[in-house]
């Protein structure tokens, strides 16, 4: 999935859907988060590369603004880093 509109929605149910998101470099988008799975293990997202944690509460929206430098993959995971997601910067 690529950002068109600066903004991409990431459904997190059992995972983050879509897994792998494609993003333009030194532009900021919006990762919009919305947590629909219960489990505490997903309750917490983590963006090493941009030192980024954040609490996602269920059933909302959690918007986090991100400008990349450089182009190249960065993993994005749960709390627990058990489920994981990839930000491709182009």
């Amino acid at each position: 999935v690529t950002a068109t509109s600066g903004s991409i929605d990431i459904t997190v149910d059992g995972g983050y859907q879509p897994e792998v998101i494609s993003i333009p470099k030194g532009k900021t988008t919006k990762l919009n988060f919305k947590r629909l799975d219960p489990s505490s293990c997903l309750e917490e997202v983590v963006l090493g590369d941009f030192k980024v944690r954040k609490f996602l509460p269920l059933n909302q929206k959690v918007t986090i603004p991100i400008t990349p430098q450089k182009t190249g993959e960065y993993m994005f995971s749960c709390g627990m880093n058990m489920f994981h997601g990839k930000i491709k910067v182009v």
